[in-house]
């Protein structure tokens, strides 16, 4: 028996629950797009509260952490198995957090020399 690409993505669909270390606003934000950028995510919602970030969809955990990792992001895998059948989406108004902008992790440093050159050329 054949299966079709369709029926394949939804048997291959899994619920990955990550944690991660959300400390301001961009942090957020560059973990949501770092996420969303692979193939065969259905949704993710994140929990800023818990620091958790759940994805649904057929892509690969371990993949998704490394690419976290790699874009200096604390992240590791709390649980990865069936999403739930019946899809609950509770209608959540706007996240209302009061995280800053930005984290020093997140902010770049400059650092700025202002002496002059002990070379001298004659």
């Amino acid at each position: 028996m054949l299966r079709t690409e369709s029926y394949r993505k939804i048997a291959d669909m899994k619920k990955i629950v990550l944690k991660v270390s959300v400390m301001c606003t961009k942090c957020k934000i560059g973990i949501m797009t770092i996420i969303s950028k692979f193939d065969g995510i259905v949704s993710i919602a994140m929990d800023v509260e818990k620091s958790t970030v759940t994805i649904v969809g057929a892509v690969d955990a371990v993949g998704v952490v490394k690419a976290l990792r790699k874009a200096k992001k604390l992240a590791e895998i709390v649980s990865v198995g069936e999403p739930d059948k019946k899809e609950e989406e509770e209608e959540k108004k706007p996240e209302d957090c009061n995280m800053p902008p930005c984290c020093n992790a997140c902010r770049s440093n400059i650092v700025w020399l202002d002496e002059p050159s002990a070379c001298t050329i004659s």
